[in-house]
C-alpha cells in the first residue's frame, strides 16, 4: 500500500501535466495486480505469465543476459523468472531491516569522525551537535547540494559528500529559510559518504495546503477509516510551547527486536496573533514489542531509544509561511510520515 500512496501523491501533485496520466496510469495498475495477490498460488501464477504480459521487460533482461553470457537467454530467463523474482522480494525485505539496523548503529557517524580525524579535527569537540546526538551541523564550512537523486552535505575542507535523508522538496524550502534569515542552525545525520554524487536529468511539477494555530487541545489522535490500527497522535504541550506528531501503523517497522515509529517535534513562540516555529526535530523512536503494544493505547509511554535525523534550532519560521506552493510544517510531515491522509486530516482539522 505505501507504494500505492506514494504513486497516487507524485500523480495528485502533477496532474496538471499533459503527460502525468500516461505515465502514472500504468504505475497504478501494475500496483492493483500485485496488491490483489493474496497466496503463494496467485503469486505464482502472477510471475509466471507475467513476461507474457510484458514483454518489454523480457526484452530487456534477454539483453543483459546475452551481454554476459553471449548467448540468448529467453527459455532460461522464462523458466527461471519467478523463482528470481521471489529471491529478489526477499533480499529487498533484507535490506530494508539491515538498513534500518545500520541507522539504529549510526554507522555512519564513525566514518564522519574519521574523516574528520584525517584532516585533523576532532568532530564531537568541534560540533556540539555531533557529540550529542551523531549530527553533523551546517556551518560556513559545509554548503547544501539538493540535487534530483541525491541530497548531501559537503564540507570543503574533506571534499566528499554526506548523505543526508531529508527529502529534495523539503530540503529546498530549508535552503529557502536560510536565505530569508528564519533558520540559523540545522543539523542532519548521514546516512552514507561518497566522492560524487549522481547526475540525472529531471521533470518538475508542483501542491497545496494551509494552517491557522490557536488553541490546540492537548491530545488529537487521527486514525484510518479502514485501518484502525494507522493512527497519528498529536500531543501539544501548552506551558512548554510544543507540538509532537508521532505516527503509529498497523505494518509497524521492525528492527531486531524492536519496534521503531517516526517523530516530528517542534517548539513554537508566538508575537500576537502570528506564531512561529523555533526548533524542530525529526526522531526515530525505538520501542520494546511489550512497550509499544502499550503505546497504542497509552500517550505516555516512552520508548527506550531515539535517534534523530536532522534537527533546527534558533529559528523564526512562521507557522503560515508556504514554500513551493505547500505549507513548510505540511511539508515536514508529509516527508517522513507515511499516512498522507490523516496528515491531511489533521491540517484540515485545525484550519
Amino acid at each position: 500500500m505505501n507504494e500505492k500512496a506514494a504513486i497516487l501523491k507524485e500523480f495528485e501533485a502533477k496532474r496538471d501535466h499533459p503527460n502525468a496520466a500516461k505515465f502514472y496510469g500504468p504505475q497504478l495498475d501494475l500496483v492493483d495486480k500485485r496488491l490483489a495477490i493474496k497466496t503463494i498460488q496467485h503469486l505464482m501464477d502472477y510471475l509466471n505469465n507475467y513476461l507474457n504480459e510484458y514483454p518489454g521487460s523480457l526484452e530487456i533482461l534477454n539483453n543483459s543476459y546475452k551481454h554476459i553470457h553471449d548467448e540468448d537467454g529467453v527459455s532460461y530467463i522464462k523458466e527461471n523468472y519467478a523463482n528470481y523474482r521471489i529471491g529478489c522480494i526477499f533480499y529487498s525485505k533484507h535490506q530494508s531491516i539491515m538498513g534500518r539496523a545500520e541507522m539504529l548503529e549510526l554507522k555512519y557517524s564513525k566514518v564522519v569522525e574519521r574523516e574528520y580525524e584525517k584532516i585533523g579535527i576532532d568532530i564531537r569537540k568541534e560540533d556540539a551537535q555531533f557529540s550529542k546526538y551523531s549530527l553533523v551541523s551546517l556551518n560556513e564550512n559545509i554548503q547544501i547540494f539538493n540535487d534530483k537523486d541525491s541530497q548531501t552535505i559537503r564540507d570543503e575542507r574533506i571534499g566528499r559528500h554526506f548523505w543526508i535523508k531529508v527529502p529534495r522538496k523539503l530540503l529546498t524550502s530549508i535552503e529557502e529559510l536560510i536565505e530569508k534569515g528564519m533558520l540559523s542552525e540545522i543539523a542532519f545525520r548521514i546516512d552514507y559518504v561518497s566522492d560524487y554524487v549522481p547526475a540525472m536529468e529531471e521533470m518538475e511539477f508542483g501542491a497545496p495546503l494551509r494552517l491557522k494555530i490557536s488553541s490546540l487541545p492537548r491530545l488529537s489522535k487521527f486514525y484510518s477509516t479502514d485501518k484502525y490500527e494507522n493512527n497519528l497522535w498529536i500531543h501539544h504541550d501548552a506551558e512548554k510551547l510544543s507540538l509532537t506528531f508521532e505516527e503509529l501503523m498497523e505494518d509497524f517497522e521492525v528492527a531486531g527486536d524492536d519496534v521503531v515509529t517516526q517523530v516530528i517535534h517542534l517548539e513554537y513562540s508566538s508575537k500576537g496573533d502570528d506564531f512561529f516555529i523555533t526548533h524542530l526535530d525529526h526522531e526515530f523512536i525505538v520501542y520494546t514489542l511489550d512497550s509499544y503494544q502499550e503505546r497504542l493505547s497509552n500517550a505516555n509511554i516512552k520508548g527506550h531509544r531515539k535517534i534523530k535525523t536532522f534537527k533546527i534550532d534558533n529559528s523564526m519560521i512562521p507557522f503560515d509561511i508556504n514554500i513551493s506552493g505547500d505549507l513548510f510544517l505540511f511539508q515536514v510531515l508529509d516527508s517522513y510520515l507515511k499516512n498522507d491522509d490523516l496528515i491531511r486530516e489533521y491540517f484540515e482539522k485545525i484550519n
